[in-house]
C-alpha cells in the first residue's frame, strides 16, 4: 500500500435531500459528510472495512453549502495516535475551497466480534504516523 500524504482528501456529493427549507445543507448532514471521508480514510489505513466507533465530536460550522455546489471535499489529518484511539482534524471544503466546517473527532478502533477497543496494528500505526500533521 502506498504511503499516505499528511492530508487525506475525499470528494463527497451534495444530495438534494441534504438541504433543508432554507435551501442549504442541514447542519446534521455535515456529520455524514465527515463520516464518508473518515470511512474512506480508515479503509486506506486498515486495508479493509473501516471498523471504529466515534467517541467524541466537535464541529464548527463556518459557511453554508447549497445543493447547486454539487460536491464538497472532506480533508482529514491525524492529530494524535493512541493505542486504540485516533484523533483527527477534519475539514469540509466547498468547491471554491472555502472552509464550510471544521471538526475534531476522536475514534476508537473497534473489534466488532468481541465488542471492545482493538489496538492498531504495527502497519496501521506506520500509515497513521505518516499522516500526522506537524
Amino acid at each position: 500500500m502506498s504511503t499516505m500524504s499528511a492530508v487525506f482528501e475525499r470528494p463527497v456529493d451534495v444530495r438534494w435531500r441534504d438541504t433543508d427549507a432554507l435551501g442549504h445543507v442541514n447542519h446534521a448532514v455535515f456529520l455524514t459528510y465527515l463520516e464518508e471521508g473518515r470511512d474512506a480514510f480508515y479503509s486506506q489505513v486498515t486495508g479493509g472495512d473501516p471498523v471504529y466507533v466515534v467517541v467524541r465530536l466537535e464541529v464548527d460550522l463556518r459557511a453554508e453549502v447549497r445543493h447547486p455546489d454539487r460536491r464538497v471535499t472532506v480533508r482529514i489529518a491525524v492529530e494524535r495516535l493512541g493505542t486504540t484511539s485516533l484523533t483527527t482534524r477534519e475539514t469540509v471544503l466547498t468547491r471554491s475551497g472555502e472552509v464550510a466546517a471544521e471538526a475534531r473527532v476522536v475514534t476508537v478502533r473497534w473489534d466488532a466480534i468481541d465488542g471492545k477497543p482493538m489496538p492498531f496494528t504495527r502497519a496501521e500505526r506506520a500509515r497513521l504516523t505518516a499522516a500526522m500533521t506537524g
